[in-house]
C-alpha cells in the first residue's frame, strides 16, 4: 500500500494551486500479473472526490538477469466524480535499464471515454517518455516529455497537441521517495509551465 501527495502550483495569476492525495493498494497474482486500486482526492479551494480507478498490468516480457527490455500491457478503468465522463484505457509500458544506471522508459496509451454527455468521441491517444540516471548519491535525475496527440482520427498540427518537456529529480528521505519535476509547454495546446512535487510513502 502507497499514499502519495502531489502539488501542483498554479503557473498563472489567479490559478490555484492544486494538491492531489494518492492512495494505492495493489497485489500481485503471479510474476506477470499485478492488479491495483488507486483512490485520488484534489484540494483546489476544497478537498473533494476526484475518481477511483483500477488497473490490471500484465508483464509480457520480464527483464531477465542479465538483460536490460522489460514491457508490460496496462488495463484500466476510471470513475470519476459527478457527470465527468468514465474513461477506459490500454497502455503499453516499456522500460530500458542499461548500464551505469541510465534508464529510459516509453508509454503509449489509448483511452475511451463513456457514461455522460461530457464524453469526447473516438480513441485518444497520449505517450510519454523519459531518460534518466542514478548517481551515486542514490539520487535520479533526467527529462521527460508528455505528449497529448488528441484523437486518433483527427490528431491536428503540432500546436493543436499538447507537449511539453522538462526535468526531473528524485530521491529518498529516509523511507520516504520524493521526485521533483518541471514541464515547459512547448505548444499551444499544452500549459506553459507545469511543476510537480510529489512524496510517496509505502506501509
Amino acid at each position: 500500500m502507497q499514499l502519495r501527495l502531489a502539488l501542483s502550483p498554479g503557473d498563472e495569476d489567479g490559478q490555484e494551486d492544486y494538491w492531489g492525495y494518492r492512495l494505492h493498494y495493489q497485489q500481485a497474482f503471479n510474476d506477470k500479473v499485478r492488479g491495483r486500486i488507486i483512490l485520488q482526492y484534489r484540494d483546489r479551494s476544497e478537498f473533494q472526490y476526484e475518481y477511483i480507478r483500477a488497473e490490471l498490468l500484465y508483464n509480457f516480457k520480464k527483464k531477465e538477469q542479465d538483460g536490460m527490455w522489460a514491457s508490460g500491457v496496462r488495463f484500466e478503468i476510471r470513475q470519476r466524480r459527478s457527470d465527468n465522463p468514465e474513461q477506459f484505457a490500454v497502455s503499453w509500458t516499456n522500460q530500458w535499464d542499461l548500464a551505469k544506471g541510465i534508464r529510459i522508459r516509453g508509454i503509449v496509451s489509448s483511452s475511451w471515454q463513456f457514461g455522460s454527455d461530457k464524453a469526447s468521441s473516438g480513441t485518444e491517444i497520449e505517450t510519454r517518455a523519459s531518460v534518466s540516471k542514478k548517481l551515486d548519491n542514490d539520487l535520479r535525475v533526467g527529462v521527460e516529455m508528455f505528449n497529448d496527440l488528441g484523437r486518433l482520427s483527427d490528431f491536428g498540427s503540432f500546436n493543436d497537441q499538447g507537449h511539453q518537456i522538462g526535468p526531473m529529480i528524485g530521491g529518498t528521505i529516509g523511507d520516504i521517495k520524493y521526485e521533483f519535476r518541471y514541464l515547459a509547454g512547448v505548444s499551444d495546446g499544452a500549459r506553459d509551465h507545469n511543476f510537480g512535487l510529489r512524496f510517496n510513502k509505502s506501509f
